[in-house]
C-alpha cells in the first residue's frame, strides 16, 4: 500500500490517430479546447502534477494547448515512437516521482475529477484500480502503484507484448463496476476516438 499521499496524473497522447485521418485527435476541440486540454485539466484538479506522454514532434503543439492551465506539466517522450499504449504508460511512469499515479487517454475529454479521484481512493493492496465496461477493462481511465506496474510494463514489453491489457493480466488488479453505485458514471469513460464520433457529440451537445 503507498505511504506517500502525492499523485501524479498521466495522459497518454502519443498515438498516430489514424482514426482521425490527418488531424492531431489530441488536439481536436470541443468546447473551445482540445481534448488534451480538458483531460489534463481533470486530473491536475486533483493531482500535484501530470505528465503528458507524447512523440518529440508533438510536443510543442501540445505544449501550445495546454499553455493557459495552471498545471505543472512534465513530459515524457517516447524515445521509440508508435511502440503502442503499454509503452506509453511505461515511458510516462519513468517521469514519475510519487508512488500512485491516475492515467486517462487524451481522447477521454469527459472524464470526471470525483471518478478519477474515487479510483485512486481505492488503491489499497492492489496494484490497479480499473473500471470495466461491458466492453472490458479501460485501463486508460485508472488508478495505479508506480513501481510495481513500471516494473511490470517494462517486463510485458520485454517479452514482446504491446497491449494494456497485457498489463493488467500481470497485475494484481481492482476492478470496478461502472456505475455500479453511481460513483462511475459511464460518461466519465466516454473515448472520443473517431472524428465521427466527436461531430456525433457536437451535435448532441448542440440539440441539449
Amino acid at each position: 500500500m503507498p505511504t506517500d499521499e502525492r499523485t501524479t496524473g498521466i495522459v497518454v497522447a502519443g498515438g498516430r490517430s489514424t482514426r482521425f485521418g490527418d488531424r492531431e485527435k489530441a488536439l481536436a476541440e470541443l468546447d473551445g479546447q482540445p481534448m488534451l486540454y480538458h483531460a489534463v485539466a481533470t486530473l491536475g484538479d486533483f493531482t500535484d502534477s501530470v505528465v503528458v506522454n507524447c512523440r518529440p514532434d508533438q510536443q510543442a503543439a501540445f505544449s501550445d494547448g495546454l499553455e493557459p492551465l495552471d498545471t505543472d506539466i512534465r513530459w515524457a517522450l517516447d524515445e521509440t515512437p508508435d511502440e503502442g499504449p503499454l509503452a506509453g504508460l511505461a515511458t510516462a511512469l519513468t517521469a514519475v516521482d510519487t508512488e500512485r499515479a491516475v492515467a486517462l487517454g487524451c481522447d477521454m475529454p469527459f472524464a470526471d475529477t470525483d471518478a478519477v479521484s474515487g479510483l485512486l481512493a481505492r488503491l489499497g493492496d492492489s496494484d490497479a484500480v480499473v473500471p470495466r465496461t461491458d466492453g472490458g477493462p479501460e485501463p486508460l481511465h485508472a488508478a495505479y502503484c508506480v513501481e510495481p506496474t513500471l516494473a511490470t510494463a517494462r517486463a510485458a514489453l520485454a517479452d514482446g507484448e504491446r497491449s494494456l491489457r497485457a498489463l493488467l493480466d500481470r497485475l494484481a488488479v481492482d476492478y470496478v463496476a461502472v456505475d455500479a453505485d453511481g460513483t462511475l458514471p459511464v460518461r466519465s469513460l466516454t473515448s472520443v476516438d473517431t472524428g465521427e464520433r466527436l461531430q456525433e457529440i457536437k451535435r448532441e451537445r448542440g440539440r441539449d
